[in-house]
């Protein structure tokens, strides 16, 4: 079995795994590994491809029947990109929980605790209070977007000791026991209702384009901490800035954004009360991200030898 890999960061042991299981089923495995785009020539006898592709390079692979993606968001791999419509897409949804969580509860803590100010002060060797510290003990969370990442985020608030984590979603049949409340996307004046915390996983569809909009950050206060680690589009951003510039919000911890890299010109390089990361609350060569989409391949190739179906699978009319 000829298998394309590329920007995958499995260690030597990992792939010796793989390779097993494909020996044991009777098939081999071949590697691409190159930081490059590894060619058609090379790629064209494979029937699965692990990692990053350029998605014009699907249309010219006819013997593709499976693309697994590192990635958990796959909105540009859902279109009209395969030369065979029987391609089974699955993503690594599930690998990022504990990495995006972390991330969140660091960032929301620097802004609680007023780090970006006195790391500021450090560089002025300035000695003096930056303001009055704050808790997510005993604080109130709204977490929008209720899948993995959501729920192991609300899981870490709770663990630090928060009050109420409510959550946001679809449906109000949040597969998590973690929240104590569930709220519908229509129903942000109840769901923000004295949140200290606004936390955002939501995936890009065509149902979430600028779903968190101005009506959003209205019901919000002016001690709410937002952090958006899911999709950029899914946040009405101008509204965002101006929530920001005007003092109706706190801050905010933001790794994704409308467009990325975040221009030059944005305002929001230059807010004091805003953390900007370049999309890597979750980034694939985290050791606890590579273990999980590890095992998720691994777990995905047993059963595409044996003929079984395969988990991680997406609807790619839904995007997700």
């Amino acid at each position: 079995m000829n298998i394309g890999f590329r920007h995958v960061p499995f260690n030597d042991e990992q792939r010796a795994a793989l390779d097993a299981i494909a020996h044991d089923a009777g098939r081999g495995t071949i590697w691409f590994s190159s930081e490059g785009d590894p060619s058609i020539e090379e790629l064209a006898t494979c029937e699965a491809l692990m990692g990053y592709f350029p998605p014009a390079t699907f249309k010219s692979l006819p013997e593709l029947r499976w693309v697994q993606t590192p990635a958990a968001g796959v909105e540009r791999l859902c279109g009209d990109i395969y030369a065979r419509k029987d391609v089974v897409l699955t993503n690594g949804s599930g690998a990022f929980g504990i990495d995006i969580a972390e991330y969140v509860v660091g960032g929301v803590l620097s802004l609680f605790r007023h780090l970006p100010a006195y790391h500021t002060a450090q560089a002025e060797r300035s000695w003096g209070r930056q303001g009055v510290g704050r808790s997510i003990c005993d604080s109130t969370v709204c977490v929008i977007g209720c899948g993995n990442v959501g729920s192991t985020i609300a899981e870490r608030m709770k663990a630090l000791g928060a009050a109420c984590v409510r959550g946001m979603d679809r449906t109000r049949d949040i597969a998590s026991p973690v929240f104590d409340e569930h709220y519908l996307m229509d129903e942000p004046e109840a769901a923000l209702a004295g949140a200290d915390i606004v936390a955002v996983s939501l995936p890009s569809t065509p149902e979430t384009q600028k779903l968190v909009s101005a009506r959003f950050f209205e019901c919000m206060n002016e001690g709410t901490v937002f952090a958006n680690v899911g999709r950029g589009v899914t946040v009405d951003q101008d509204a965002l800035t101006a929530a920001l510039q005007e003092g109706k919000i706190a801050g905010a911890v933001l790794d994704v954004f409308e467009v990325e890299p975040l221009p030059q010109e944005s305002p929001l390089w230059g807010l004091e009360n805003v953390i900007v990361t370049p999309h890597v609350a979750g980034w694939d060569d985290d050791l606890v991200n590579v273990r999980a989409l590890f095992e998720i391949f691994r777990e995905n190739l047993t059963r595409y030898l044996a003929g079984d179906e395969l988990t991680h699978v997406v609807d790619r009319a839904r995007g997700y």
